[in-house]
């Protein structure tokens, strides 16, 4: 009995001292946007917010390059709050549900959603279809804010 409570001490030692996963991604930058692989003109859209600053990418389409990159002067100060306010409002259901494909982002031509935080060590993404029909209750006004935001940022 004595052996019994020992290792049931043990037990719950081991488990008291284990540190809770904060629910939150470690994150240096934020990114979200809009891509499309088939279209005319400037078919990616993607924005970055890093270090209080927003950046834009410096791409056509992602056939371009294997890697998103921005341009090195950001966006004037006055655009920053749109990019802070999503991802202040970023949805739980999609932290719960890391690296998701929601619906079929373009499947048919219609172009896809693209969100991330990235760090040092990765990125953590999703990609969303843009027909509001696909997306979950948990995510819809989100994305709502998402497309607005973007036909709201300039993107040169």
């Amino acid at each position: 009995m004595n052996r019994i409570y020992v290792y049931g001490l043990m037990i719950l030692l081991l488990f008291a001292g284990c540190k809770q996963e904060d629910e939150e991604p470690q994150k240096d930058a934020f990114i979200f946007g809009w891509w499309s692989a088939i279209c005319t003109g400037n078919c990616i859209k993607i924005y970055k917010l890093e270090n209080g600053k927003l950046y834009v990418d410096n791409l056509n389409s992602f056939r371009e390059a294997a890697l998103i990159t921005y341009r090195s002067q950001p966006l004037d100060a006055q655009w920053v709050p749109i990019a802070e306010n999503l991802e202040a409002n970023f949805p739980q259901y999609l932290l719960d549900n890391q690296f998701a494909v929601v619906g079929c982002p373009d499947c048919y031509d219609q172009g896809a959603i693209y969100l991330a935080f990235e760090n040092a060590s990765g990125a953590l993404y999703w990609q969303i279809d843009t027909d509001p029909a696909t997306w979950p209750e948990g995510i819809k006004s989100y994305m709502e804010s998402v497309l607005q935001a973007i036909d709201q940022l300039p993107q040169d």
